[in-house]
């Protein structure tokens, strides 16, 4: 089993938990029918870490860390391995087009050099 963790900020701010919270406290059908499905991705997380592909998750060739994405359309969310057991959730968007938007992998890049900075 391998452990997930939220990124928060310097202020223990995640942006992602909020991201959640809302969709579950939303009444839109949508909304929760997306927070199931980024759930089930997480809980595929958890149970096959590194192993865990395509159609589920895919990484991200050309960066500076392995990032990765779960696919829970029309969502990505960004993570990456942290030690061996460990993935740490960095941030998310909604695709609007056929690419991954290369400002959204450089932030949530960011994100993780921060996470390294101040967790080791």
């Amino acid at each position: 089993m391998y452990e997930i963790d939220f990124y928060e900020d310097r202020n223990g701010h995640s942006e992602l938990q909020d991201f959640l919270e809302a969709l579950n406290q939303s009444h839109r059908k949508e909304d929760l029918v997306l927070l199931r499905k980024i759930i089930f991705q997480l809980e595929l997380l958890s149970q096959l870490g590194p192993q865990l592909r395509e159609p589920h998750a895919k990484f991200l060739k050309g960066y500076r860390y392995p990032v990765m994405e779960p696919r829970p359309m029309p969502e990505r969310i960004f993570y990456v391995q942290w030690h061996d057991k460990r993935f740490v959730l960095l941030s998310h968007y909604t695709k609007r087009q056929n690419k991954t938007n290369k400002h959204e992998v450089l932030r949530a890049i960011r994100l993780y050099e921060d996470w390294i900075e101040r967790r080791g």
